[in-house]
């Protein structure tokens, strides 16, 4: 196709796709920046007669749709250039053998490269899977019910991404060349689709409605979550049909037998290689089961939903399922990943039971740490686990890692004195197990990839929970910190400090003064006094030890906080399981027996040195020591500061008890002020504006005064 590098304004960008008859190709605008795609047919002569007929109803149908969809943001829309532009227009049709097809332009390729990508060799990250369905979900609903148009063609190549500016992506529905009209009623008859997407009935009976598109979708659901499409897909179609019209309606996948090629098993469940959460994996399974029901008349059966609307029972099923919020969190104990369904009536305490039970800490020793970035800041008896739910950390794809988004939304430690810490068992799946073994000798080229596929995604999976668990202690570090720096109780107790030694002096110089000018009668209190001295100066040592341990602590845990840190940097940077050398050499072509059986060897003793020798989780059991004896050190605050109430009122009732003797001696010789009274006052802040006046009624008041101070600093 011989292409000019300029129209007018609009400038040649390159080729988007090349097939035998035509291409695509990509165009801008350099006045307005506008980008479009363009689709053209070219020489179809080796075709018969019959075939350019097709090709062209086909092309024409597509041209009409694409025109006719400018409503929904889903699907590609039809960029209309008559009146914008029509001797650009009039260039384009010149490039092929029909009229030409302009689309808008998406600028991130589609789902197919997206799926071909290393990093998503074992499927995609829930978020985007959710994404893609919704897309999906809301283009069909669309085509079938306002358009009466049935697509016959799904498949991921058929799904083109648009990058936003905030950096998110929109999936459209694009290629209507095998669309159709098709009203509820009418039997669609012809052999079309690509062969791995098309329903059973399609090949069986070529009779079918717009059920195939739900079994498309089904296909592509199941290949988004996993990588791999479900049925066999590199049999011959007659294997495949064989077991697709003969499987259970339970069943979501076939399988081959490693060590009997001629027997397929049928699978229930989606395999455990998947980057999906367990609540969205188990309802998205008995979706599957509804989507991929070989009986279509099942599959289109209708339902009505919760605004009265009759609606596919596929489509308001797949609705329930987009709807699931999935709290994300990470035990530091077990070095586990657990995710929960979450509602507006999920309690803390239903939540906290399972935590409970699925890590093995018990309530008393459990503490949930929120990464710094949360938007709630710290836990209430008010906080619901609905409030923990963050919507926008539920991308985990790597573009959101380069945006420093948190792995999960809540860690949870083990408060002990003596933590315990384990690392689960990696996740190896029933085919590394039986080809480990020696009595596999299989060639097939099938196995080498899946093998390829499956070890990678233990590999991969083992980096992802290193990484988590170093963020994990990062934050674990930064939390306690924080606490330690927040915590109000150490400021109380400094001020329940100041203000009875300063009581606790004053009362000592009077006694002294008494006793020394003989004021009063002679003091008969001493065992008491002593009792108070004695109480005193115990309560205060142990306040200065809890300020001495919270002052250490906070020491200890910026020095964690570093050291965290780096390590954080450190082996987020470092490959400790070779997961890039290992896409580079065998994502392609795959890995043969032998060398997947060293790479298992390897792996084991790597993973065994790793975390049997290094001190990775001697980091997490040293923060969680040092937070243990910080949280029993807080316990006794509240004790201390009773204390030194205490104090304070027998104190209190030490002075009263002397101002009552002054009183009652007081029709002898006035009492003469001294510098030691006129500065008695049980405030820290200073002392009294009242003088001191040895006469009853000015001695009450003052003991009143003081009392209410004291409430007052209560």
């Amino acid at each position: 196709m011989d292409v000019r590098r300029s129209w007018g304004n609009w400038k040649f960008c390159g080729k988007l796709g090349q097939g035998g008859f035509g291409a695509v190709l990509h165009w801008r605008h350099e006045t307005n920046g506008r980008e479009i795609a363009t689709k053209h047919i070219q020489d179809v002569g080796p075709l018969s007669a019959d075939q350019k007929i097709k090709i062209k109803e086909r092309w024409h149908k597509e041209l009409k749709w694409t025109r006719e969809f400018q409503e929904l943001s889903n699907i590609v829309a039809g960029v209309i250039l008559d009146i914008e532009d029509p001797g650009f227009l009039d260039y384009l049709n010149g490039l092929g053998s029909m009229p030409v097809i302009v689309l808008e332009y998406c600028n991130g390729g589609d789902v197919r490269k997206k799926l071909n990508k290393p990093e998503n060799i074992n499927g995609l990250v829930e978020f985007e899977v959710r994404e893609i369905l919704r897309s999906m979900r809301v283009a069909l609903h669309f085509l079938h019910s306002k358009c009466l148009v049935c697509h016959r063609d799904l498949k991921p190549d058929n799904i083109v991404i648009q990058k936003t500016g905030n950096g998110k992506n929109v999936y459209k529905l694009t290629d209507f060349g095998l669309a159709r009209p098709a009203p509820d009623k009418t039997m669609l008859q012809s052999v079309v689709g690509t062969r791995h997407y098309f329903a059973p009935e399609v090949v069986e009976s070529g009779v079918y409605n717009m059920a195939v598109d739900y079994w498309s979708l089904g296909i592509i659901a199941y290949e988004l979550a996993t990588g791999e499409l479900p049925f066999i897909p590199h049999q011959s179609p007659r294997n495949i049909l064989v077991n697709l019209i003969n499987k259970p309606t339970d069943c979501i996948a076939i399988t081959e037998d490693v060590m009997d090629p001629n027997r397929f098993v049928n699978q229930t469940e989606l395999p455990a290689q998947h980057h999906l959460t367990e609540p969205f994996a188990v309802e998205l399974t008995k979706w599957l089961r509804i989507a991929l029901d070989r009986d279509y008349k099942r599959r289109g059966q209708m339902a009505t939903d919760e605004v009265q609307q009759a609606v596919p029972v596929v489509f308001a099923s797949l609705d329930r399922l987009l709807q699931i919020k999935v709290l994300t969190i990470f035990a530091m104990n077990c070095c586990k990943r657990s995710a929960y369904a979450v509602t507006d009536n999920t309690t803390m305490s239903s939540l906290i039971h399972l935590i409970e039970r699925d890590t093995g800490i018990s309530g008393n020793e459990l503490f949930v740490v929120l990464p710094i970035s949360h938007p709630v800041k710290q836990i209430t008896p008010r906080t619901r686990p609905i409030d923990l739910y963050v919507p926008e950390w539920c991308d985990t794809s790597k573009e959101s890692r380069r945006r420093n988004t948190p792995p999960v939304m809540l860690y949870v430690v083990k408060i002990n004195e003596s933590s315990n810490y384990s690392v689960q068992e990696p996740i190896v799946s029933p085919l590394m197990k039986k080809c480990n073994s020696k009595k596999v000798d299989s060639k097939e080229g099938w196995l080498s990839k899946r093998l390829a596929k499956d070890f990678h995604y233990t590999i991969n999976h083992e980096q992802d929970i290193l990484e988590t668990f170093l963020r994990g202690l990062y934050e674990h570090a930064l939390s306690l910190e924080d606490e330690i720096i927040s915590n109000p109780c150490n400021d109380n107790i400094k001020d329940e400090i100041n203000v009875t030694t300063y009581a606790y002096n004053q009362i000592q110089k009077l006694r002294s003064h008494v006793e020394e000018e003989k004021l009063i009668s002679p003091l008969n209190d001493s065992a008491e006094w002593d009792k108070i001295s004695e109480a005193f100066k115990g309560i205060t040592d142990i306040a200065a030890s809890i300020e001495g341990h919270s002052q250490s602590a906070l020491r200890q845990a910026r020095n964690e906080v570093k050291e965290t840190k780096d390590l954080l940097k450190e082996y987020s940077e470092k490959d400790v399981f070779n997961v890039s050398r290992f896409i580079r050499n065998h994502s392609q072509n795959g890995i043969n027996l032998n060398d997947f059986r060293k790479k298992i060897l390897e792996f084991a003793e790597n993973r065994s040195k790793f975390y049997e020798q290094g001190s990775l989780l001697s980091y997490s059991q040293n923060i969680d020591k040092l937070h243990f004896y910080f949280k029993r050190n807080q316990k006794t605050v509240p004790i201390v500061k009773k204390k030194f109430e205490d104090i304070q009122s027998d104190i209190f009732k030490m002075h009263v008890n002397m101002l009552r003797s002054a009183s009652e001696n007081s029709r002898g010789p006035m009492l003469q002020p001294t510098d030691a009274i006129n500065e008695l006052s049980m405030s820290s802040q200073g002392p009294t504006s009242l003088p001191y006046d040895p006469t009853t009624s000015i001695l009450i008041d003052e003991a009143n005064k003081i009392m209410k101070m004291l409430n007052n600093m209560k």
